[in-house]
């Protein structure tokens, strides 16, 4: 499991059959490569394997970062939901520090403002947070995978 997770690129081949071509650089089959990836996910080294899309390159043009107040006993339930709106990438609980009060995360991509303000307040109306802040995208510095250094 190691060696597969070692010999993994950060970029997959850009092909029909990306697994079958990383597999032969490990000395594998394509169906082998896939049983092993399945054995890391049920051990829990691994949570999954997903395309990174460049939001901008595509169109998505409003991306934005909206933190939300959420009282700690609805985090979980409220997570889930924001989870489960297409149109967000991340999802996540941080502790505020004692300095700020959003403890909940969200990245929503549309290809406007409009259309992100649009699933946010969907967000709002179906969670019922109302205390919320719309951080939208001025600029990006750095985006990329994260790779585990070896």
């Amino acid at each position: 499991m190691k060696r597969v997770l070692e010999a993994l690129p950060a970029d997959f081949p850009v092909s029909e059959r990306p697994y079958d071509e990383m597999a032969r650089e490990m000395g594998m089959s394509g169906a082998a490569l896939i049983d092993e990836l399945a054995a890391l996910k049920r051990a829990g080294l691994i949570r999954r394997i997903a395309a990174m899309v460049a939001h901008r390159s595509v169109s998505y043009e409003g991306n934005a970062m909206v933190v939300w107040r959420v009282p700690e006993a609805e985090a979980e339930k409220v997570g889930a939901v924001m989870a489960g709106f297409d149109e967000v990438s991340h999802c996540y609980e941080r502790g505020t520090g004692g300095y700020w009060d959003y403890n909940l995360y969200t990245m929503v991509h549309g290809r406007t403002r409009e259309e992100c303000l649009a699933v946010v307040g969907e967000m709002a109306s179906r969670t019922g947070i109302r205390d919320y802040r719309v951080l939208f995208s001025l600029r990006e510095f750095k985006k990329t995978s994260f790779a585990v250094r070896k």
